[in-house]
């Protein structure tokens, strides 16, 4: 029983000792949006440049991250091209310099979506208001009113799509960044 006992206490013990990293916290109005610490993604502008990698540490105000160059590779036994990662990069930014992060990774692009819709509800709106008006009613190539109305729509459901997608949260009055001191 006593073994029990300090074996428990001593798996407590050990715990309890793991060292908290300090953290960097994306508000927007006042409202807590994401967590940076390190292990996690992060992609963002300062005026220098744009940067995007791995958290591996963040101390004394200053985030600290590595970037893969991940390439594609020929490999001469396989006869294919593979991923290779080339090599790592290691640097390190303060955290007031960074004035926009960018939006998180998705496997959905909203961008080339919009774009798409806008494309595709413009040409068939055009080949439909053409078809409308020139061509008689009820005859093979004429284009009812709902066909042009739907492509338009779809044409501007795109054109919103295309203008909110994917961008970058800069930091002012609205997004605020803030560094919290664990240790």
């Amino acid at each position: 029983m006593r073994l029990i006992f300090i074996l428990s206490v001593a798996f407590l013990y050990a715990t309890s000792c793991v060292a908290q990293n300090d953290l960097i916290i994306l508000k927007k109005n006042h409202r807590t949006i994401q967590s940076f610490f390190p292990g996690s993604e992060i992609n963002f502008s300062t005026n220098v440049r744009y940067y995007e990698g791995q958290i591996t540490d963040i101390k004394r105000d200053s985030v600290f991250m590595v970037q893969y160059d991940i390439r594609h590779i020929y490999s001469p036994n396989l006869g294919v091209f593979v991923l290779d990662t080339v090599s790592e990069y290691h640097f390190a930014v303060n955290y007031k310099n960074i004035i926009s992060l960018g939006k998180s990774h998705s496997n959905f692009d909203w961008n080339a979506s919009g774009a798409a819709l806008f494309g595709g509800g413009t040409l068939l709106t055009t080949a439909g208001l053409i078809t409308w008006i020139f061509a008689k009613p009820n005859t093979r190539y004429y284009a009812r009113p709902a066909l042009v109305i739907s492509s338009a729509a779809l044409a501007a459901i795109g054109y919103v799509l295309l203008k909110s997608g994917n961008k970058s949260m800069k930091l002012g009055k609205k997004y605020t960044l803030h560094y919290i001191k664990l240790k």
